[in-house]
């Protein structure tokens, strides 16, 4: 009985193996890539109608001391003063790091080239001049996209395609190299040297257009 189990479970294992393209080149074309650099100011954001200008803070007046009050009374007044003032001075501290806050806006758009329909991919920005300190990112992306159609990708992310990024760089300095494609039909193009395992049920809990970096 468990050779029998064991030689149904060798017959089916070919089977389950998901199926590969014998492929130099990827199908899918870069047709434009950049991105830039953005600092988020919340002083600049506003919504779709103008309150008008901001109100005053309140302002905390402390109470006159009253006469004859017992010690404990003013030690805990005090206490519960500067924890006030704690408080106050971290949710300004909060507010003043978010408003200095970089981030990343990340333009990319393909063009399939080939016969059958995509269904994601798998891609890097590989820079002309790697430093010691380069950070490989990769991204995953979710698409429909058929033959000789091109899909856009725009992402905001807090980290840059490079780890080391100077003011005057700017992103025409690399290429975007396609690492791995999903077909429709459940079929996966790799490129030569390139083997990282990714989960079929990760992109089909990621939905259409979406991107994902690792």
């Amino acid at each position: 009985m468990k050779h029998l189990i064991l030689t149904t479970l060798m017959v089916l294992l070919p089977v389950q193996q998901t199926p590969t393209v014998d492929r130099e080149e990827s199908d899918l074309q870069v047709v434009k890539f950049s991105w830039a650099r953005q600092r988020q100011n919340s002083d600049l954001i506003q919504g779709a109608h103008d309150p008008g200008p901001p109100m005053n803070e309140p302002v905390s007046i402390k109470p006159p001391e009253r006469r004859n009050e017992p010690q404990d009374i003013k030690n805990r007044r005090d206490r519960e003063e500067r924890r006030a003032d704690m408080i106050t001075a971290e949710r300004n501290a909060a507010q003043s790091s978010l408003r200095q806050q970089d981030y990343y806006v990340i333009r990319l758009e393909v063009k399939n080239i080939g016969p059958n329909t995509i269904k994601s991919m798998v891609w890097e920005y590989q820079p002309t001049a790697q430093t010691a300190d380069y950070d490989l990112r990769q991204y995953i992306c979710t698409m429909k996209a058929k033959p000789k159609e091109s899909k856009t990708f725009e992402l905001v992310s807090p980290f840059a395609p490079v780890k080391v990024v100077s003011a005057d760089k700017k992103s025409g300095d690399g290429k975007v190299v396609i690492n791995r494609i999903e077909y429709a039909d459940g079929s996966v193009w790799k490129r030569k040297g390139w083997s990282v395992l990714i989960p079929a049920e990760m992109t089909d809990q990621m939905g259409n257009g979406k991107c994902v970096m690792f």
